[in-house]
């Protein structure tokens, strides 16, 4: 609740900027307060047990793309409203504050899942209200403490170092350089879609650059909800997550096989094919996201201890969010005015890292830990 707090008031501050600092406090906001998506990924692991954690965690994804879907068509439709219907967004507030309209509705859209929060049960054990009949003595009351408590409530207080072993330190690294790598690819795609043909790009307007990216959100959203728990069923979490990691090489390879379309054949139907195959095989790679967050809740000992475990991956991980699109960037534009590799210098250096994961990868266990019968 407090996270979903901090992601509305951080979008009302954002819609009313008027200067960029204000835009980086509004920012701040949000990174202070909102903690929700280790949250999330603590919640899904302890509602769920090794028969329907891939179920469980399939769902994690499928929100990223559809909000990510509906932000982008809110995102455009509704900035600057007084210029797209000025008879019903007339005055000085919508000319001073053009994107507030937009930011106002995503805030609205945190305020209901706000109130959602009061209908969800608390999955933490140590948290969790027993209901005790009224009747009940106090000796009762007393037995019943002693034999419910679990190894998982007497984990509940254990300092971090105590869990910076391997067993869970190797699925947070893995995670740290998913992360890095998955937004590096968001970076650069917008930015080979809006680069001109002549430089080697698609030379794609922003409408473009919207609509992909949006139909890419709903078929890798329907994606993961149909086939990634049935993957993981025939193939094993570990399997599933070298298959997803393994298409980033592929990924990078088909940036320079369409600019070399373009130079070649111009922006006719085999570039359009090109894409699409780069699509399926971003959707190939986010096999990897929901594979590492049931390794990494695997990790956790006991469940009490996910929240710790779920926020160390949560800072590592916002690190890589905010370390990535610079490196992306800054060596796509180096590339590109210096000519190194035909432009193309980019994303060859980002299979070096790609690579390392596979290495790390392998460290990875066969076969998740079963915690169900120690609880």
């Amino acid at each position: 609740m407090i996270g979903l707090f901090g992601v509305g008031v951080s979008m009302l501050c954002f819609g009313l900027s008027t200067s960029f600092w204000t835009l980086v406090v509004s920012r701040c906001i949000c990174g202070m307060l909102n903690g929700n998506s280790g949250v999330m990924k603590s919640v899904m692991g302890e509602l769920t047990d090794s028969t329907n954690m891939a179920q469980g965690f399939a769902l994690i994804p499928i929100t990223w793309c559809f909000g990510g879907f509906f932000g982008f068509v809110l995102g455009g439709m509704l900035s600057r409203p007084q210029d797209r219907w000025p008879n019903l967004f007339a005055g000085q507030f919508w000319a001073k504050y053009p994107y507030f309209l937009p930011c106002a509705i995503a805030a609205s859209v945190v305020f209901v899942s706000f109130i959602f929060v009061f209908l969800l049960e608390e999955t933490l054990a140590a948290k969790r209200k027993r209901k005790i009949p009224s009747d009940t003595t106090g000796d009762q009351i007393l037995e019943a403490s002693r034999s419910n408590e679990s190894p998982s409530e007497n984990m509940a207080n254990v300092p971090l170092r105590l869990l910076l072993i391997p067993s869970i330190i190797i699925p947070l690294a893995n995670q740290t350089l998913l992360a890095f790598l998955d937004i590096c690819i968001f970076a650069l795609m917008p930015l080979f879609y809006s680069t001109p043909n002549y430089l080697g790009g698609l030379g794609f307007a922003p409408p473009a650059i919207g609509s992909w990216m949006a139909l890419f959100g709903v078929i890798d959203g329907l994606f993961q909800a149909l086939f990634f728990a049935k993957v993981v069923d025939q193939l094993g979490p570990k399997r599933t997550f070298y298959i997803g990691i393994s298409c980033f090489a592929p990924i990078m390879i088909m940036f320079p096989v369409m600019s070399w379309l373009i130079f070649s054949r111009g922006n006719d139907y085999m570039v359009m094919i090109a894409l699409v195959c780069q699509l399926v095989l971003i959707v190939m790679w986010d096999l990897s996201l929901a594979s590492i967050f049931m390794f990494i809740t695997a990790s956790a000992p006991a469940k009490n201890v996910l929240g710790a475990i779920n926020g160390m991956g949560q800072m590592t991980s916002s690190i890589a969010h905010a370390v990535g699109p610079m490196f992306a960037a800054s060596i796509f534009a180096f590339s590109k005015d210096h000519n190194i590799l035909g432009g193309h210098a980019v994303f060859v250096v980002l299979c070096v890292p790609a690579v390392g994961m596979l290495w790390l990868a392998s460290y990875l266990p066969k076969e998740l830990q079963n915690r169900d019968e120690d609880e």
